[in-house]
């Protein structure tokens, strides 16, 4: 555009009256319009409560549910976090501790667990021209089904119907297990076994169980997820992988996985964010309680304990705790699959 087009330009947006100028700029600004709806929901749901939550974390003694005219707390501190991090509420209930151990366990073997599952009947449904379709529908079946619905039908497995004098049955997983000679387990009930280290409960029976849920609930959406990969590898590697002679192992490691990485990354970060998350398959498993006295609660479990018992300053300090391991692990991922992740 010449300097003369500009200059005539700008004579004769001067001369335009500023309603006209107005509805110009709104004009040129339609973009944001489309965005609007979003974005003021967002501030609303989103934003809001994150800012909320981050000052309330600060407040010490804070108390949503106060009189009209009073403050809803005493000072400004990190008193919030510190008794959270000691176990020193006074409320009862969960520890922060208890909860934070529950989590990473459940975490760190069922997401990778999970991934590696899915890895190899994704690789498999690729090989499986008759009835593909139906197998893919088959485990993709768990994901439409509600979480609590299915902790509770799934806990059935485990439960020991009767009392101790008088047992009805012992669960079919026991009696799958008595096949075998080995004797019933009070997998979720009040006799389940553990171990205990130092102030840590590790109900190392409630934790098979919940582990194997996880496992099970989340190989569906990464079958689906590594399978449409799969379907977008380039086939001459494995042609040329067939006339190296390799084998299947070294065909899934060295070319199938590195050529899927970006994939097996996005599910490697979001599954840790899934399960720092997890609370409603715990609770259709274990109880609203989350086991015996919270021995089986999970983060979430322990921050909606505290929004129930009105205590939102524990409640908020939890939710930053558990938002600051969330970003820290999800880091420490980025920084790992910038080396592995192949794209």
């Amino acid at each position: 555009m010449s300097d003369e087009t500009l200059a005539l330009q700008n004579k004769n947006n001067s001369q335009k009256p500023s309603s006209k100028k107005f509805w110009d700029f709104l004009k040129s600004q339609r973009g944001w319009l489309f965005v609007l709806p979003a974005v003021v929901l967002m501030a609303i749901f989103t934003f809001y409560p994150i800012i909320n939550a981050f000052v309330g974390a600060f407040k010490e003694n804070y108390q949503a549910l106060h009189l009209e005219g009073e403050k809803g707390y005493t000072g400004w501190g990190f008193e919030n976090f510190v008794r959270v991090l000691k176990g020193d509420t006074g409320t009862g209930g969960a520890s922060f501790m208890q909860c934070l151990f529950n989590t990473f366990v459940f975490t760190f073997i069922s997401v990778p667990l999970s991934t590696l599952l899915a890895l190899l009947i994704s690789v498999g449904l690729t090989r499986i021209k008759v009835l593909q379709k139906a197998y893919q529908t088959v485990f993709f079946l768990p994901y439409l089904t509600n979480a609590l619905a299915m902790g509770a039908v799934f806990a059935t497995f485990f439960t020991i119907v009767g009392t101790s004098r008088n047992v009805e049955t012992y669960g079919l997983m026991n009696n799958f297990l008595s096949l075998f000679g080995i004797k019933p387990v009070d997998w979720i009930g009040s006799g389940s076994p553990a171990w205990h280290w130092g102030s840590l409960n590790v109900p190392w029976a409630k934790y098979i169980v919940a582990i194997i849920y996880e496992v099970w609930s989340g190989l569906p959406f990464k079958i689906l997820i590594l399978f449409s990969a799969l379907q977008n590898v380039n086939k001459q590697y494995y042609d040329a992988a067939k006339i190296d002679s390799a084998s299947k192992s070294t065909v899934l490691w060295k070319i199938t996985a590195p050529l899927i990485s970006p994939m097996l990354s996005y599910l490697l970060i979001t599954g840790l964010m899934g399960g720092m998350k997890q609370y409603s398959a715990i609770v259709g498993i274990f109880g609203a309680d989350m086991g015996i006295d919270y021995d089986m609660g999970t983060m979430v479990g322990y921050i909606y304990q505290y929004i129930e018992k009105g205590a939102t300053g524990f409640a908020f300090a939890g939710s930053l705790l558990l938002f600051a391991v969330i970003m820290v692990f999800t880091g420490i991922n980025l920084i790992v699959s910038k080396k592995t992740v192949h794209y």
